[in-house]
C-alpha cells in the first residue's frame, strides 16, 4: 500500500546519519534523536563526563589528604629537638656518649648559676663554724659575764648563763639545719638560693640571743644597776 495515500510522510533520516556525522557517538553508536529511544549500547557523554570529573576530585581529594598527613608526621631523616641540642653542644671531635662540657662560666648543675652555687656553700660553711664556735659553752658563758660585768657589774647568778649558753647551741643547730635543708633543696632545684643562708644566719643570732638575755636581764645585780642608771 502506498503509504502516501495514507496520509503519512516517510520521516527524513537524520542530519547525523545522511552525512555520515558521529558527533554524539560513544562506542560506535549513534546518538539518539529527540523522541526517539537510546539505541542499545549508547551511553550519554554528558554522565561519562561528570563521572570523570568526580574521580577526579576524589584523586585529588584524596592527594591532598595524602600530603597533610605527610606533612605532620614527622620525618625520621630529619633530627629533633634533642638531637639537634645534641649536636650544637658536641663538638666534632666530641664523642657522642659523653657529656658536653658546659657552655658558660655561670652554668651549674646545682643553684642558678656558679656563683650562686659558690656563695650558698661559703655562707653554710660559716653557719656551720658560728654552730661549732657555739659548742664552747663555757667560753660563752665568760665571754658573756664580762661583758654584763663591764656594763652593770657583777651578776648575782653567773653560773645561769652556761645554760643559756647550752639553750643558744641547740637553737643555732636546728636553724642551721633547716636551713641547709632548705638551701640543698633550692640548689637542687637550680633556683637563687644565696639569700637563704643569709636570712637563716639572722634568725639563728636572733634566737640564740633570747636565752642568754632572759638569763641577763632576770638577774638581781643587773636589774639593781638598770634602776640606778634609769634614777629609779
Amino acid at each position: 500500500m502506498d503509504e502516501t495515500a495514507l496520509g503519512l510522510e516517510a520521516r527524513p533520516a537524520s542530519a547525523s546519519a545522511a552525512t555520515g556525522r558521529r558527533d554524539g557517538r560513544v562506542h560506535g553508536t549513534p546518538a539518539p534523536e529527540y523522541g526517539e529511544y537510546a539505541p542499545e549500547g549508547w551511553v550519554n557523554p554528558v554522565l561519562v563526563e561528570q563521572e570523570r570529573q568526580a574521580a577526579e576530585d576524589r584523586r585529588r581529594d584524596e592527594a591532598q589528604r595524602q600530603d597533610a598527613v605527610t606533612r605532620r608526621a614527622p620525618d625520621p631523616t630529619r633530627p629533633g629537638p634533642d638531637e639537634r641540642a645534641g649536636r650544637r653542644t658536641h663538638g666534632p671531635g666530641s664523642p657522642r656518649g659523653t657529656q658536653p662540657a658546659p657552655t658558660s662560666a655561670s652554668t651549674s648543675p646545682y643553684g642558678a648559676s656558679r656563683l650562686d652555687f659558690v656563695l650558698t656553700v661559703g655562707l653554710l660553711f660559716v653557719g656551720l663554724w658560728s654552730v661549732f664556735g657555739a659548742l664552747s659553752t663555757g667560753t660563752v658563758a665568760s665571754v658573756t659575764r664580762e661583758y654584763v660585768a663591764g656594763q652593770f657589774g657583777e651578776m648575782s647568778s653567773p653560773a645561769a648563763l652556761s645554760s643559756a649558753a647550752v639553750v643558744r647551741v641547740v637553737i643555732l643547730a636546728v636553724v642551721f639545719a633547716l636551713v641547709a635543708w632548705w638551701s640543698v633543696r633550692r640548689l637542687r632545684a637550680r633556683r637563687w638560693t644565696f639569700w637563704v643562708p643569709l636570712v637563716g644566719g639572722v634568725v639563728a643570732s636572733a634566737l640564740g640571743a633570747v636565752p642568754m638575755l632572759v638569763v641577763v636581764f632576770q638577774d638581781p645585780a643587773v636589774q639593781e644597776a638598770i634602776r640606778r642608771v634609769s634614777g629609779g
